[in-house]
């Protein structure tokens, strides 16, 4: 009798330990799984995000366009103290920005979106920006146009407003890239 109590509780045990293996084994896989998952859809989404990143660097490139033309004539940094701008390159200007405000909203939304929020933040900074430099450069030009010459302060407010663009787009850029470069 005693041997088939001993028989019996092997069994048990060996059933246990069958049915604890076969826990384990599939706990194991469906953790394997949500793990390859996590990192598929990391990956999805940063190439997601490098896209709307991408987006809204091309919604700027009139940006780009505008400060050669406003404040680097020729390569060269010049001091909005040094000429006045015709009205023909503020009026440009002014519609160029403009466009391009527009772009940048667009894509600054999706921005939002896709995250993550220190990103979208500089984004809205970008646009402000610019929104900015636009407002100032109308402002120069309305008053070009009344026959008015702008002031030093309206002069270095402009260099002012083209340095905001330009360190908030390096902002965006620095954020964005190191969203791209950390690893999911």
């Amino acid at each position: 009798m005693d041997e088939a109590w001993a028989a019996l509780a092997g069994a048990g045990i060996g059933v246990v330990g069958a049915l604890c293996t076969s826990w384990l084994t599939y706990a194991a896989a469906r953790r394997q799984a949500r793990d390859q998952g996590k990192v598929e859809h990391g990956r999805a989404l940063r190439s997601e995000r490098l896209e709307a990143y991408l987006a809204f660097t091309e919604a700027a490139e009139p940006v780009d366009n505008v400060l050669h033309r406003v404040a680097h004539r020729d390569g060269v940094l010049v001091s909005a103290r040094d000429a006045p701008l015709p009205t023909d390159v503020l009026h440009a200007a002014v519609e160029e920005l403009g466009t391009a405000v527009d772009a940048l909203y667009k894509a600054q939304a999706r921005l939002d979106l896709m995250g993550p929020e220190s990103v979208a933040a500089e984004a809205v900074n970008v646009w402000s920006d610019v929104r900015s430099l636009r407002t100032h450069l109308e402002r120069m030009l309305n008053e070009t146009r009344e026959g008015e010459v702008p002031d030093d302060g309206c002069r270095t407010g402009l260099e002012d407003a083209v340095d905001a663009v330009e360190v908030s787009r390096e902002k965006f850029a620095r954020c964005a890239r190191k969203v791209i470069e950390t690893p999911p």
